[in-house]
């Protein structure tokens, strides 16, 4: 049962009380009756509720509850949406909701993260320990960073929800807002307290580069005051890659860049002075205008195995080289069959890395090599591959089927997929056929195994199963194997009895059982028998079922989750949880069904008891005044008001208590047709 469980249908018609045709829908199986349009502005309402409270909650430093209100339950409004939102006219808003709940829940988590740092970090100042202050101090600018661009984000988010939508988010809006602005406010006074604003000029000696042809430049570091940040080594963030130099006494300095990565269409560099963590200066960017042009890489001294075979560790060694020039920190991509299966990087040009050889590489004369991970860059991709001969390798395919389900209609058909050396072979297809037809092909896990659950004809006896591995496009060989499952041992047993056999089994089983009965019921009690019973039996000497102590623990839960809901502010949450556990409490084995709406639910009540009271007051009153305010909650237009949530509780949690008495048991089993 989700968060909201009772909440979660919706009711066709609702004319009136009496209609005995009413009926709830579960929206995951809400199709072409009732009002789909209905349902789906009550899903968008739920959200805009919780995307409310979040913001709320997260103004008031309530970080457990700001995620909870955009997590489980929200996820379940979601989903819900997008079942109803394909059936109705109206614009599909889904995508929109989950950039909200995503975005809700980082900035949440990053106003967590900021808190406690700042709390750490305050800790550290205090203590005089600099180095640490200053290290958190940077991972607080990071984070404070992180929360005002997300929340610039999520209020751009607000403003096209409430353009498209009748959705008033100006109460989250403001919310956001000022949690940002808390942030911002409270790290300009941490970067006065441990940095000193720097200011980066760069001046390039050309704007049409290649890696040949580098960025050049002479640029210069200064304080926000213009002081110079002289005779120190800096690094440079440049597009895709960095570069190290150092400033002279007036923190001047020349660098040189070769562009690797960077896209064709780069019109310009961003340059950034990133500091070291212990650093007392902060980074400051600058940027310069460039045009690309690409070049074509080469590699040498590639070393890839003569041979392989399946699950083999091969060796992929080489140098990616520009005209005899090193290209440093290169993504490249090791390739076999044609496929990506590895990722590497280029250090000062050279690359070594170990590689598994996939199942799905085809035996035979294939190309195994690198090329740089992306297109249309500044270096090209220049695939560069050697022959390898791939050896194939034996296997062996297992398979077992077993009745499970008591007409022996249900079997459940298990196998593996190995090596002819024993070991599993991950990540192949296995195609299952019963009885000539195939069922299902289903993937083998990381061990070889795979698994599923078939449902057999009516009547079926002995009927084949088969498993078959089709290795002709990897280099695992194919295989089949195949097993029988008629019915249960002891069923076909049974079936192979002439009849008068099967007649005098029956009789002598059931005098045993009469015996068994007798024994039990006549003979003298022992003390352990009299413990037992003493424990089983409550104060008025009936014991409760375990259908019963299940009904009221999940009555209890439900009502402990509707006072969590009001202690939040969400009495209409409190209302159907309340209502939900009236549900619980009070149904007996005919009335447990949940598809009978409120009022049948009511009347099935009242058709199977006498009159009863709780402290004097008549328990149909409080069943009807739990029901009519759970109908106002879901189908009304008017707000609960918290009071009225208080109420329903109330008198929900007294007829949990006068349903969970064994003496009521009578009455709740009235029936219902």
């Amino acid at each position: 049962m989700g968060s909201t469980p009772q909440a979660q249908f919706a009711q066709n018609e609702a004319d009136s009380a009496d209609n005995d045709t009413v009926r709830h829908e579960n929206p995951n199986e809400y199709r072409e009756s009732g009002n789909p349009a209905q349902l789906e502005t009550w899903l968008m309402d739920r959200m805009v509720e919780n995307i409310d409270e979040s913001a709320v909650q997260l103004e008031d430093g309530n970080y457990d509850r700001a995620g909870r209100y955009v997590g489980d339950e929200y996820d379940a409004y979601l989903d819900q949406y997008l079942d109803v939102a394909g059936q109705t006219e109206g614009e599909d808003h889904a995508e929109l909701f989950e950039a909200i709940r995503e975005d809700q829940s980082q900035i949440t988590d990053a106003a967590q993260r900021y808190q406690e740092l700042r709390d750490e970090y305050e800790r550290a100042r205090d203590a005089g320990d600099e180095a640490r202050a200053r290290e958190l101090a940077r991972e607080l600018d990071s984070v404070a960073t992180t929360a005002t661009e997300t929340g610039t984000q999520l209020r751009d988010q607000y403003d096209e929800l409430e353009e498209s939508t009748d959705a008033n988010l100006s109460e989250s809006e403001r919310s956001i807002e000022t949690v940002t602005e808390d942030i911002r406010s409270s790290q300009e006074t941490i970067r006065g307290e441990q940095f000193v604003a720097t200011g980066l000029s760069v001046d390039a000696d050309r704007e049409e580069i290649s890696f040949l042809e580098p960025l050049t430049g002479t640029g210069r570091l200064r304080t926000a005051e213009g002081e110079p940040v002289g005779n120190r080594p800096i690094e440079l963030e440049i597009g895709n890659g960095s570069v190290r130099t150092e400033t002279d006494a007036d923190g001047a300095f020349e660098f040189e860049y070769r562009p690797v990565e960077e896209p064709l269409t780069t019109e310009e560099l961003e340059i950034e002075y990133a500091p070291a963590n212990e650093s007392i200066y902060l980074g400051s960017t600058t940027s310069v205008p460039v045009s690309i042009s690409q070049t074509d890489p080469s590699v040498t001294d590639l070393e890839t195995p003569a041979a392989v075979t399946y699950n083999d560790t091969a060796a992929v060694s080489g140098t990616l080289v520009v005209d005899d020039v090193p290209v440093d920190n290169a993504s490249l991509a090791v390739t076999f069959g044609g496929e990506r299966i590895e990722t590497t990087e280029t250090t000062n040009g050279s690359f070594d890395v170990d590689v598994t050889v996939p199942a799905g590489v085809p035996a035979g004369e294939r190309e195994f090599g690198v090329r740089l991970e992306h297109e249309d860059r500044a270096l090209a991709a220049t695939p560069v591959t050697n022959q390898v001969t791939v050896r194939e390798t034996d296997s062996e395919l297992s398979v077992t089927a077993t009745r499970t389900a008591a007409d022996g209609r249900m079997v459940d058909v298990n196998g593996t997929l190995e090596t002819g050396g024993g070991e599993g072979v991950a990540g192949e297809a296995v195609r299952v056929d019963v009885d000539g037809t195939t069922v299902e092909t289903v993937s083998t896990d990381e061990n070889g195994a795979f698994g599923l659950t078939a449902t057999l004809p009516t009547g079926s006896e002995d009927v084949e199963v088969v498993a078959t591995y089709d290795g002709s496009e990897s280099n695992v060989a194919s295989a089949t194997a195949r097993t029988t499952t008629g019915s249960t041992a002891v069923a076909r047993l049974w079936g192979r009895l002439p009849m008068w056999a099967r007649i005098g089994i029956g009789i002598g089983v059931l005098a045993t059982l009469c015996a068994v009965v007798w024994w039990r019921r006549f003979r003298p009690a022992g003390p352990a028998d009299t413990a037992a019973r003493e424990r089983s039996t409550s104060d008025d000497g009936a014991a409760p079922s375990v259908a019963d102590r299940s009904r009221v623990e999940i009555a209890r839960s439900l009502l402990e989750h509707g006072r969590e809901c009001l202690a939040d502010g969400r009495p209409e949450q409190a209302v159907e949880m309340g209502y939900a556990a009236v549900r619980h409490a009070l149904s007996g084995r005919e009335t447990a069904s949940s598809a009978l709406t409120h009022w049948e639910f009511y009347r099935n009540w009242q058709r199977g008891r006498d009159a009863a009271s709780v402290d004097g007051e008549d328990d149909s009153a409080l069943l009807r005044t739990v029901i009519e305010r759970y109908e106002q909650t879901t189908f009304g237009v008017a707000d609960v008001s918290r009071e009225e949530a208080e109420v329903v509780l109330e008198s929900a949690t007294r007829l949990c208590e006068m349903g969970s008495s064994p003496s009521t048991e009578s009455t709740r089993t009235g029936g219902d047709a």
